[in-house]
């Protein structure tokens, strides 16, 4: 049974939540009718915390640490507390030889820790063409930066550093503070390591974080069309899943005809 909106006295169909205005335009606009009705409202009103009461009120749990280039006190949350005060004092002491210190796939190859598949690729090519080098293991530091080089080449002066993306002015500043230690510095980004991933995709696999000495496959599944049990780095997002794609083809045709 249809009804009269209150607002616009329009006739609409109320629902099962009966409802009194016909559209939230007339159900937002309809205020208050009457003097009365607006002190009422206003005395309901009175007390009650706004927007404005609640600004600068810490609503999760906070914690206080001290950052770890400049020393002074840094408040953030005790689920994610911070390290830095603020990106400046992080770039004093970001980037190199730091042991999970980056977002890449690293791990150990021969024994070797490979801080992503950049410097994987480099140091699997160098050992199979036996070129001798060793991860650089100490700091250089001066005009407040401290650079972590990746690699040192057996003549003890040739620093070798993969990079994917860095801020090229950083990058400059820490090859000139090595160079002004006595050290050459070979930056080496993707087009640059083209020979190490061709070789290590045609000697070894184009998977590159499979061929870390440690590397373990997280998921089993059973093939859906030739039964043989294989491993996957992800989780399947389907029941049914496939060894390769030749397998695939096969299987999703068996499944149509038998649809």
């Amino acid at each position: 049974m249809n009804r009269v909106c209150e607002k616009c006295n329009a006739e609409f169909d109320p629902g099962k939540w009966n409802k009194q205005f016909c559209s939230r335009k007339c159900a937002n606009s309809r205020g208050p009718k009457t003097d009365i009705q607006k002190q009422q409202i206003s005395a309901a009103l009175i007390g009650r915390p706004g927007h404005s009461m609640n600004k600068g009120k810490q609503l999760v749990p906070r914690i206080t640490t001290q950052c770890l280039c400049c020393g002074i006190d840094v408040v953030s949350r005790t689920s994610n507390p911070r390290k830095y005060c603020s990106a400046t004092c992080w770039k004093t002491q970001a980037g190199g030889y730091r042991k999970g210190s980056g977002r890449s796939k690293s791990g150990y190859y021969n024994g070797i820790y490979c801080g992503s598949t950049y410097e994987l690729c480099w140091v699997i090519y160098n050992i199979d063409h036996n070129i001798k080098f060793t991860r650089f293991e100490s700091v250089i530091q001066g005009n407040g930066i401290k650079y972590y080089p990746d690699f040192l080449l057996a003549d003890g002066k040739t620093i070798i550093e993969t990079k994917g993306f860095e801020n090229p002015e950083t990058v400059n500043k820490k090859t000139a503070l090595a160079e002004s230690a006595g050290y050459i510095v070979n930056v080496l980004r993707k087009d640059d390591l083209q020979y190490a991933f061709d070789y290590v995709t045609n000697n070894y696999s184009s998977v590159y974080h499979t061929l870390y000495d440690d590397y373990k496959p997280i998921y089993n599944y059973k093939c859906g069309y030739c039964g043989i049990m294989f491993s996957k780095d992800k989780k399947s997002k389907t029941d049914v899943v496939f060894c390769s794609r030749k397998c695939a083809g096969k299987g999703h045709i068996g499944r149509k005809k038998s649809l």
